[in-house]
C-alpha cells in the first residue's frame, strides 16, 4: 500500500494561455515542471479529473471525473472531497493543506488497492525530460493530476493549462547516531567503556511530513549484545513537545534469529535489529521534526583492545516504496589494556605477587578482574575486566608480567595482597590512569625497559646475623677473653696486696 514521505500540495489552478484566453473545447496537450526534485527518484503523474473546458480569465474550471476515478469520486473515500452538479465536480469543505493532504493519501491509497495505473513515470523513457534542475512532463491532457514518486513523497495536486509547476520539497530523511560517553553524559560519535559495561546508544531521524515506510537498521557486530530499546521519543523542535511512542502501536522491533531464536520477526537483511514504524506513526511525522530512538549494547569479552580499530556500530534508516537508504553512520567504542610488571629494585622481573585493583586510593570499590588467557604451564597471562554478574578473582603476576584488558579511561589503583617471596610488600595502593590509549609494557633482550606499562617494585633489606652463625660465635670467643682478663686482673691485684701487707 502506498503511503507518503512528505507532502507539499499545491492546490494551484492558475496559468495563463495566451492563445485560448476565453473559453477552451480542445484545450492543447499541457505540461507538469518538477523544479527541485531528487536524482535517482521516480515521479508518477496520475490524472484524476479531466478538464474539457475552463475560462482562465474567470478562473472557471468545468471538472469532470477521469473514468478511472469515477467508484472514488462517486461512492469512495473521494466523495468526503468534492460534490456533483451535473456531470461536474467542485471542492467542497474546507481546503486548507492538511486536508488537501489527506484528500492526496487516499487517493494514493485508492490508486494502489484498484491497480490504478499512472500516465506517466519518469522510469518510462520518454515520459520525462531533465529541463534545466527540474523534471518536465510533456504531452499531458488539461486536467488534474496527483504526482507522487518512489521516495515515498507526494509531490503534489496540480491542474496542467497548460502548465503545472510543482516544487518538490520531498527532502529525503536523514539519520545521525551517537554513543554516550559516561565520563561526561554526552552523545558524541566515539566513547570509551568497560568490558562488560552496558553502553547507551541514540538514533537521531530528521523526519519530513507524509513518511512512508520507515524502517532503522542498527548492526551491533560481534563485539556488543543487544540490550534492548529503552524508549523511542517524537520531538516537535518548534513547540519542543515531547512524545513517547508505544511500541505495537507506533513501531514494532525485529531481532536477528540469534538473538531471539524463538521469534518468528527476523530482521530483513541480518543486522542485529530494526524499528518499523506503523503507517499511524509516520503519519503523525512533520517536516523539521526529529524521531529519537534510545537503545543499550554491553561490550563483550571479544572486544577490539586498544586504538587502531575500536568496536564500531553502524546505523542507516530505509524509506519509502523501494525502500531507498541513508547513509550508514557509525560510533566507535574504545576499551584499553594495562601491562602489570612487577620487579626488583634492579628490574628483575619477580614472581607470585597478587593484586586487586580499584578505583580509589584508600576504600572505593574494587574493579574486579577473570581469566582471560593462560599459557601452557597453567600459569594467568591475560585477565579481563569482569561483569557485573561476575564474582572476580585476585590477580596473580607470573612470571614478572600479567596484562588487564578491557579497561576504560579513568585513575585506578593497584593493591598489593600478597608479595613475593623475600620481599617487602606495599603499605599503599599505587596509582595509574589510562588516557586514551593502552599502557604496554616493552621488553629489550628480555629485559624490562622503564616507562612502560605499569611498573611496581618490590624491595628487600639487607641479611641479618642468624643464630648459630660465625656472628654468635665470635660473640662467644669474645665474650670468654673478657671474662678470662678480668679473672688474671683479680688474681695479681690480690696478690700485690698481699707483698704490700
Amino acid at each position: 500500500m502506498k503511503k507518503l514521505l512528505s507532502i507539499l500540495l499545491t492546490f494551484a489552478m492558475v496559468f495563463s494561455l495566451a492563445s485560448v484566453s476565453v473559453f477552451a473545447d480542445d484545450p492543447e496537450p499541457g505540461s507538469i515542471y518538477i523544479t527541485n526534485y531528487t536524482e535517482g527518484v521516480t515521479y508518477e503523474i496520475y490524472k484524476l479529473l479531466d478538464l474539457p473546458t475552463y475560462n482562465a480569465d474567470a478562473e472557471a474550471y468545468s471538472y469532470t471525473v477521469n473514468s478511472d476515478w469515477a467508484t472514488f469520486f462517486q461512492s469512495g473515500p473521494g466523495a468526503d472531497y468534492v460534490e456533483f452538479d451535473g456531470d461536474y465536480v467542485k471542492w467542497k469543505g474546507s481546503d486548507d493543506a492538511e486536508r488537501v493532504a489527506g484528500f492526496a493519501k487516499i487517493a494514493l491509497k485508492y490508486a494502489e488497492d484498484n491497480g490504478i495505473s499512472s500516465v506517466k513515470s519518469s522510469a518510462n523513457s520518454g515520459d520525462a525530460v531533465k529541463e534545466g534542475s527540474g523534471l518536465r512532463f510533456s504531452g499531458l491532457e488539461v486536467g488534474y493530476y496527483l504526482v507522487d514518486t518512489t521516495m515515498g513523497a507526494l509531490c503534489g495536486l496540480t491542474t496542467t493549462n497548460p502548465e503545472g509547476v510543482i516544487t518538490a520539497k520531498n527532502g529525503a530523511p536523514t539519520l545521525f547516531k551517537h554513543v554516550q560517553e559516561d565520563s561526561t553524559n554526552q552523545y558524541l560519535d566515539v566513547n570509551t567503556a568497560d568490558i562488560g559495561q552496558e553502553v547507551n546508544f541514540r538514533i537521531t531521524i530528521n523526519v519530513h511530513a507524509g513518511a512512508q515506510q520507515y524502517i532503522i537498521h542498527d548492526n551491533m557486530n560481534q563485539k556488543f549484545n543487544y540490550k534492548g530499546i529503552s524508549k523511542i521519543e517524537h520531538l516537535n523542535p518548534s513547540t519542543n513537545e515531547t512524545k513517547v511512542l508505544q511500541e505495537g502501536r507506533d513501531y514494532t522491533i525485529f531481532t536477528a534469529k540469534d538473538i531471539t531464536p524463538e521469534t518468528t520477526d527476523d530482521t530483513t537483511d541480518g543486522c542485529t535489529f530494526e524499528v518499523h514504524f506503523t503507517e499511524a506513526a509516520c503519519n503523525t511525522f512533520k517536516t523539521n521534526d526529529k524521531v529519537m530512538v534510545y537503545y543499550k549494547g554491553m561490550l563483550n569479552r571479544s572486544a577490539n583492545i586498544g586504538n587502531e580499530t575500536g568496536n564500531k556500530n553502524t546505523a542507516w534508516l530505509s524509506y519509502g516504496e523501494v525502500q531507498l537508504e541513508t547513509n550508514h553512520v557509525e560510533t566507535t567504542t574504545y576499551t584499553y589494556a594495562v601491562d602489570l610488571v612487577k620487579t626488583d629494585a634492579a628490574n628483575k622481573l619477580l614472581d607470585g605477587a597478587e593484586f586487586r585493583v580499584y578505583d580509589a586510593a584508600t576504600g572505593g570499590n574494587e574493579v574486579k578482574f577473570v581469566k582471560l588467557e593462560e599459557d601452557s604451564t597453567g600459569k594467568i597471562t591475560v585477565y579481563r575486566r569482569a561483569r557485573a554478574d561476575e564474582t572476580g578473582e585476585t590477580v596473580i603476576v607470573a612470571d614478572g608480567k600479567v596484562r588487564l584488558v578491557g579497561l576504560d579511561n579513568g585513575t585506578y589503583y593497584l593493591e598489593e595482597t600478597k608479595n613475593p617471596d623475600g620481599y617487602n610488600i606495599l603499605t599503599s595502593r599505587q596509582g595509574f590512569t589510562i588516557s586514551d590509549g593502552n599502557l604496554d609494557a616493552e621488553f629489550k633482550d628480555g629485559v624490562y625497559s622503564k616507562g612502560s606499562g605499569v611498573h611496581v617494585v618490590n624491595k628487600t633489606g639487607s641479611m641479618l646475623p642468624e643464630t648459630g652463625g660465625m656472628g654468635t660465635m665470635m660473640f662467644v670467643l669474645i665474650g670468654a677473653i673478657v671474662v678470662i682478663g678480668a679473672g688474671v686482673l683479680l688474681v695479681t691485684k690480690k696478690r700485690m696486696s698481699m707483698i704490700e701487707d
